[in-house]
């Protein structure tokens, strides 16, 4: 379902981070692409403007945009005195006239490498007397300016460097801009301070502190918040060297300014909260690798900021206390149970019931916030400093997120356990429609779609109070279900009360329910199935939702949750009642019903295929097809993006229910496909979905013929199209298409595919200079040398090339050293699919790919497409190791070497990185014959070889920040190229080893969800201490690096590659194998040469088994 609030929570955070970073105004078009800043800057300025430049102004400025900027442009400055053609520049910058603003963009790119450039920006900017519109503007510039050239370390930096002389004024000059009253000049030079502090601060910026503090102990409010934008923004980017020193002046001011609810306001107080948050949670990162950090800089605070919190949750709302506030409070108690659960134990005894007063209090209040029940007076939520509105929903999230952060510690689960029947009652409350929802989505059904989908982008308490329940049902399966039926029962008994009293939106709570059920329904029938919870699930199928479904004038969003938790449902109907859902279903499409219902009945169409194909009993669907297609032709006509999307997923899905049906339906599916592919060919998802459909009709034999006369010509005159005669990228994704129908299309394949379609695929890689279109002709081709090989080669052209002398031509322009890395990221699986298949046909011309692939590695950098390259002799290794070698040693490699060497090397360096199981399963594999090899064989060429072994770290290192790295460039031990292959399958083994026992772990918590906690607790607490050692010298990267042998770190590829499949190693179970491979190993008298060289993790790997 829906991703956890965690992610969503994350995905909010950092787009809000882009809107931030969106705010700022790139001046330098160093790139083409980069925004008009007079554009960008009338866009967002809200101020009156002052200037609009005078005509001489305007006429100056297109004189130097003519003159460009050169030394006549640069002389003006000089005679007019830098500051004034400054000004004179900033006023033609908010000129409304295009090409005065574009000249005067020039003008400060010439002025911006003058010495003077920063300081006369700050002084505009913090001078009180200049007009607003142009203090705005210098702020926003100086903000930029202090990014790019502060310092040379910078990640944006640009040179020449801001020199000692102009830093120390601007320093001096700022903080004066952060009592400003205008709010935007003063967030702008609190943006500017923090900046310059994460360069100059405490070493160059001593006295920065002491002025802030003196700011927050002087009452004006300006100052005030000037001081807390600094701290907030330069807390968010404190290094771990700056930590030590911050904390401990910081959290004690944070602390004072938040209990002082007499002397502070609301915001202030919160964005103090903020700060102790960010503090926390960076505290909390240094830790990981510099042990004893948050017990020196954060547990001294902990107790009496939690006291604090704990009195600010129970505070009513009013002159002190508000929802915003309460947010930030829960967010800093959640960082606390997340990051230092031991000392939070004895605080939660208080915490946990004020928590869940705050839950069942807002509960009552969300029909009045949320406009649910009926629209009471305007509720008036609270605005930050930055306008950012903190409203009662952000309170609701902050209570989730604390909830899924016990439901994440072992040792606070239980409380929810205990918990569950109530919360999973309250969490159906906040699950209901809003009126503002209601009136949305009827107004945009597109919006509807979107909103309820199950990978929504979209916010709201509804989605949230969802994904809470998928965690708890996730977390403990049965006594959710038991809660889940309870609480279900208890509303649906509710409702039925409200109803009789007249209320008009008892329906609301049925929908919650519906909604609620059929989102964990795997849970609800296993238990009911086998007994353990009492549910008549019959009865609310028939009583409930059929009841809803026949009500007379019912919302149309009740009716169609109703259709769509049916369909959840059909395991536990009898054949009438399917039989009655159907043909609701079926009406539910009908175009004279409300946009909402047809949408739903769209869903509940995709659930009902879903659910009787895995039952196999689709004959109950067969009578409904036709209707059903109708159906779905009418939406598709009527609907665009969203709806449309929906649409066809439903449409791919109802073509694999019945051939015979699909084969005689092909002459309306395979048209109006067409149709929408070329009609939404720029919206990827369209055109995936058309992909889908494709696939599905190649697949049914007797539809074959008739698609491909359809669909081919279409491809094919896109293809043959002049570039600027088609949208960009309709290409790429014809050929892609194409791709699809080869894969699927049972051999041999027709005279249509191999004489008219391939020749113009091969012309058409070759000829673009288009990335996309390249790798995707790569992959087209890979399909027919892999389907139809006999075919490619026997077909001639007119001058008498092959089908395999095309496939040649197009391998080597993806290697062309002259073409972009990018059109290599996918060459590695053409060419082992080439040998694999047409392995001896290829004589000569297989050394000269090889040598292509050599070159390509020396220029690529980007893991992805080196990674494509090594494959190639990883394959090799398996097939042809002794040509392979000899190949390898008869060529120089960049450094004069044989390229033998230059290979292992970056093979060797770049194995860790490598994704994809497949991929991982043949690279360990070939380095196990590799080893083999090397010591069976005594081979020199192998055994000669050095290479890097481990990272060596100083002791007293701790994190690596930029700056250190800078200093201390990364040093390495070198080893025999053997024990390096040794040890990086002894690497590859404790991955898989590791994400075997996570899958197999996650599978027995699903099976038995109950009561293991319990028992685990105490063991859990002696084991942290022990898990925290191996983390010393780490990098943070490399502490949340993800695993190849995840089912969640690859994508489907694997399983989409029908040539990965086919291949033996695909098969390979690879933890039996290399356990098998390395207790042989052990067992050899060179073993203990080999082991003297592992590291602890290592030995810690291979004493699992028993070496």
């Amino acid at each position: 379902m829906s991703p956890p609030t965690q992610q969503r929570a994350r995905k909010l955070r950092s787009q809000r981070k882009c809107e931030w970073e969106g705010k700022q105004i790139f001046l330098h078009v160093t790139p083409p692409t980069r925004p008009c800043i007079g554009a960008l800057w009338c866009s967002i300025l809200t101020a009156p403007r002052c200037f609009h430049g005078s005509r001489s102004t305007a006429r100056n400025m297109a004189g130097m945009s003519a003159a460009g900027p050169g030394p006549a442009a640069a002389a003006g400055p000089v005679q007019q005195g830098l500051k004034e053609a400054l000004i004179e520049t900033l006023t033609a910058i908010l000129s409304p006239v295009q090409e005065v603003r574009a000249a005067a963009e020039e003008q400060v790119k010439v002025l911006e490498v003058t010495e003077e450039f920063g300081v006369h920006l700050a002084e505009l900017t913090v001078d009180p007397q200049g007009a607003l519109a142009i203090r705005q503007l210098a702020s926003v510039i100086l903000k930029q300016y202090v990014e790019t050239h502060w310092c040379s370390q910078s990640e944006k930096f640009r040179p020449p460097e801001t020199t000692d002389r102009a830093k120390a004024a601007i320093r001096g000059l700022l903080p004066g801009g952060l009592r400003e009253a205008i709010s935007k000049v003063r967030s702008s030079v609190a943006y500017a301070v923090s900046a310059i502090a994460h360069w100059d601060w405490p070493e160059a910026w001593p006295q920065l502190f002491t002025l802030l503090m003196d700011m927050l102990m002087s009452g004006d409010l300006n100052a005030v918040h000037g001081a807390m934008r600094v701290l907030t923004e330069f807390t968010r980017e404190v290094t771990d060297t700056q930590m030590p020193l911050v904390a401990p002046v910081i959290l004690p001011e944070m602390y004072k300014i938040f209990t002082m609810a007499e002397v502070y306001g609301i915001r202030t107080r919160s964005r103090a909260v903020e700060i102790f948050t960010t503090c926390a949670n960076l505290i909390c990162a240094i830790e990981e690798v510099e042990k004893g950090a948050a017990k020196a800089l954060i547990f001294p605070v902990v107790q009496q900021f939690t006291e604090a919190f704990i009195q600010a949750l129970q505070m009513p709302d009013g002159p002190s206390s508000d929802s915003g506030l309460k947010m930030e409070v829960l967010k800093a108690v959640t960082a606390l149970v997340k990051n230092f659960p031991k000392p939070m134990v004895s605080s939660m005894q208080q915490i946990l019931p004020i928590v869940w007063n705050t839950l069942t209090e807002s509960a009552a209040l969300y029909p009045l916030h949320a406009s649910q029940v009926n629209y009471t007076e305007e509720v008036d939520d609270p605005v930050d400093s930055d306008g950012e509105v903190l409203g009662f929903e952000n309170l609701v999230f902050s209570i989730f997120e604390f909830v899924h952060t016990l439901l994440e510690n072992s040792k606070f689960k239980s409380t929810v356990k205990k918990a569950l029947p109530e919360l999973i009652y309250y969490i159906i409350l906040y699950m209901q429609i809003t009126e503002d929802q209601i009136k949305v989505w009827t107004a945009n059904p597109q919006q509807f779609v979107e909103d309820e989908d199950d990978d929504t982008f979209s916010y709201s308490v509804r989605i949230s109070a969802q994904d809470l329940l998928l965690a708890v049902a996730a977390e403990f399966q049965n006594e959710s279900a038991a809660a889940l039926a309870a609480a279900a029962t208890r509303h649906l008994q509710e409702a039925e009360q409200a109803r009789s009293s007249g209320s008009q939106h008892w329906w609301k709570v049925h929908e919650a329910c519906m909604l609620a059920l059929g989102s964990v329904k795997t849970i609800i029938t296993e238990n009911v199935k086998n007994g353990r919870v009492q549910f008549d699930m019959h009865g609310f199928l028939a009583n409930v939702v059929l009841a809803d479904l026949n009500l007379p004038a019912a919302s149309p969003f009740l009716l169609g949750r109703a259709l769509w938790a049916a369909s959840r449902f059909t395991a536990a109907m009898s054949p009438e009642l399917i039989q009655q859902f159907l043909q609701a279903t079926v009406s539910g499409l009908h175009e004279s019903q409300p946009p909402s219902v047809r949408i739903s009945a769209v869903r509940a169409i995709w659930g009902y295929c879903d659910q009787l194909k895995l039952a196999e009993s689709t004959q109950v669907l067969q009578p409904y097809l036709p209707s059903v297609l109708d159906g779905l032709v009418q939406l598709a006509a009527q609907f665009s993006s969203e709806v449309l999307t929906l649409v066809m997923e439903t449409l791919c899905i109802v073509c694999t229910v019945d051939p015979a049906f699909t084969t005689s339906a092909e002459s309306k599916i395979c048209p109006l496909t067409i149709a929408i592919f070329l009609k939404y060919s720029n919206d990827p998802v369209v055109a995936s979905l058309s992909q889908d459909i494709f696939k599905e009709l190649a697949q049914i034999e007797a539809c074959q013929d008739p698609m491909q006369l359809r669909l081919i010509p279409t491809l094919v005159s896109i293809m043959q199209a002049p570039p600027d005669k088609i949208p960009s990228g309709l290409c790429a994704t014809a050929i892609d298409i194409l791709t699809t129908v080869v894969r699927h299309t049972k051999p041999p394949l027709s005279q249509m595919l191999v004489c008219q379609a391939f020749p113009v695929v091969a012309q058409c890689t070759l000829r673009t200079d288009d990335n996309t279109t390249m790798q995707n002709g790569g992959e087209c081709l890979r399909a027919y040398v892999s389907v139809a090989l006999e075919q490619v080669g026997s077909w001639r052209d007119e001058q008498g090339h092959s089908g395999l002398w095309y496939v040649m031509q197009v391998v080597n322009q993806l290697l062309d050293p002259r073409a972009s890395e990018f059109t290599a990221a996918f060459v590695g699986r053409l060419v082992s699919t080439l040998i694999s298949r047409a392995g001896t046909q290829l004589g000569e011309q297989l050394d000269q790919i090889l040598r292509a692939i050599l070159s390509k590695m020396q220029q690529a950098e980007t893991p992805s497409v080196m990674q494509s390259l090594i494959m190639v002799f990883a394959h090799l290794v398996h097939s042809q190791l002794e040509p392979l070698l000899e190949f390898l040693c008869s060529l120089p490699g960049p450094t004069g070497k044989p390229a033998l060497e230059f290979v292992m090397a970056e093979w060797m360096s770049r194995q860790h990185l490598f994704y994809g199981q497949y991929e991982g399963k043949v690279s360990t594999v070939a380095l196990c014959k590799l080893l083999q090899h090397g010591l069976n064989t005594n081979d020199k060429r192998l055994q000669d070889i050095v290479v890097k072994g481990d990272e060596i770290f100083s002791q007293d290192e701790g994190i690596r920040t930029r700056s250190k790295s800078a200093k201390n460039p990364e040093r390495w031990t070198n080893i025999p190229l053997l024990v390096k292959i040794f040890k990086l399958i002894v690497n590859e083994f404790s991955s898989v080893l590791e994400a075997n026992t996570a899958r197999t772990s996650a599978a027995d918590w699903s099976q038995d969800s109950g009561g293991m906690w319990e028992d685990q607790e105490e063991e859990d607490e002696g084991e942290e201490d022990e898990d925290d050692e191996g983390l010393h010298g780490q990098l943070l990267s490399d502490l949340i690096s993800a695993n190849k042998y995840d089912d969640d770190y690859y994508d489907d590829d694997d399983e989409d590659d029908p040539d990965a499949v086919k291949d033996p190693i695909y098969q390979i179970d690879l933890q039996a194998y290399l356990t098998d491979f390395l207790t042989q190993f052990s067992q050899q008298p060179c073993y203990s040469m080999f082991s003297g060289h592992l590291n602890e993790a290592e030995r810690r790997g291979l004493q699992g088994i028993g070496i």
